[in-house]
């Protein structure tokens, strides 16, 4: 990591995937210890952690460029603070002009509405009204990813876990690298992710509905998990939850569609989602938008009758499912799986965050003037890697389930 903010490399450059590869060899050898449950000492997870710390910090240094997302976050944060609708108002708008410093005057979004939802909004006029900064932005989403560091550590304390877990979230080289080195708003829609699970796992309903409200209202994406909160929470919990989701919405939505956005990608957008084009070809985009959407509520629906509230893989999996039907598969939509990468069974979906890192070619050509298109070559190894994964878990299950048959005895 000291590398990689050192020389500056762009995304999708040979320096870039060799800090990655190194980064993620270091990853799966500590997952793997962790995974053989070695006895190692408090002392020792104190000295991990305060690693976790230490390799976000050089990226969490570097400069923030102009075309990254942080751009728009600080944009859209200060029109806010000028009263502003974002959802009204385009930053290449001429009337705009004096909206802009140099910081926000060159996003390569200037021509689009926002796609942010009202959480992620409020998080953004928040920091800009602490600081009017790129940095402070960045800032603040790092806080949110050693956040969710802290609510992760607590949940498996909690549920009598081991510690050491922590770290298959802390050491995630996907996670320090979207949110340390590109500072993504998905880190604080995981936070509050895996805040909705700590709170439903103590029984707090009340909270834990409320933080499964503000991760919906950051970027849609939670909404499959639903299911989970059923029959888990009360009516009073419901009612909550809705009005709060109205009172998040409300604001924006005079004259203007908050929905845009939503509606812009189905129809329009396509990136590293092969699996939303083949259905888009046999049906519609509409109908392959439902289809992913209805996936992910059955899988949730599944995982709530045969899976404890307090099981990682009940809330990762729906919402994986989800992501993997959907029109555009940008690296940091993943940062929502992460904090529940925890168990082997979920080894497919850890080996997704390293191989979809190789998407990441695709900044390297359009730099260059190349196609705003993953390679057919690259998107087998992406998925080849984690279908073989898959292949690999289904295999060591099978095993597992053979050792635990008894052995008949011959009659003699």
């Amino acid at each position: 990591m000291i590398a990689l903010a050192v020389t500056r490399a762009p995304l999708g450059t040979p320096v870039f995937f060799a800090c990655a590869a190194v980064a993620t060899g270091v990853f799966a050898c500590l997952l793997a210890a962790i995974w053989r449950n070695p006895a190692f000492n408090q002392r020792t997870f104190l000295i991990a952690i305060l690693f976790a710390v230490a390799i976000r910090a050089p990226l969490a240094g570097s400069p923030v460029k102009h075309d990254n997302d942080m751009i728009r976050y600080l944009w859209d944060g200060r029109v806010q603070k000028l009263g502003i609708n974002p959802y009204a108002v385009r930053p290449a708008d001429p009337e705009m002009a004096f909206t802009h410093t140099d910081e926000t005057r060159n996003m390569p979004s200037a021509r689009a509405r926002t796609p942010y939802p009202p959480a992620a909004q409020v998080f953004f006029r928040f920091v800009v009204t602490i600081r009017d900064s790129a940095y402070a932005m960045k800032f603040a989403l790092v806080a949110c990813d050693l956040l969710t560091m802290l609510v992760l550590w607590r949940w498996l304390v909690v549920t009598r876990r081991s510690e050491w877990l922590t770290l298959a979230y802390a050491w995630n080289p996907l996670v320090v690298l979207e949110v340390a080195h590109s500072g993504h708003i998905d880190a604080l829609g995981a936070l509050w992710t895996v805040t909705a699970a700590f709170w439903l796992t103590r029984r707090k309903t009340g909270l834990a509905t409320i933080a499964f409200v503000l991760a919906v209202a950051t970027k849609l994406l939670p909404i499959v998990l639903a299911p989970l909160l059923w029959r888990r929470i009360t009516l009073r919990d419901a009612f909550i939850g809705a009005g709060l989701f109205v009172l998040l919405y409300l604001p924006f939505a005079t004259g203007t569609d908050v929905l845009y956005a939503v509606h812009n990608v189905v129809q329009n957008i396509r990136f590293n989602g092969p699996a939303f084009r083949f259905l888009a070809t046999m049906t519609s985009p509409d109908v392959a938008a439902r289809i992913a959407v209805g996936a992910g509520l059955l899988v949730a629906a599944w995982t709530r009758w045969k899976l404890p509230v307090d099981h990682a893989g009940a809330w990762a999996w729906p919402m994986a499912v989800a992501i993997a039907l959907a029109p555009v598969i940008y690296p940091w939509y993943l940062l929502y799986l992460t904090p529940f990468l925890l168990i082997p069974t979920t080894l497919p979906l850890l080996a997704w965050c390293a191989s979809i890192l190789l998407t990441y070619v695709v900044w390297e050509a359009a730099r260059h003037g190349g196609r705003w298109a993953v390679p057919q070559s690259i998107l087998v190894v992406e998925y080849g890697i984690a279908l073989a994964a898959a292949g690999l878990l289904l295999w060591w299950l099978r095993r597992q389930a053979a050792a635990r048959q008894p052995v008949s005895q011959p009659l003699g």
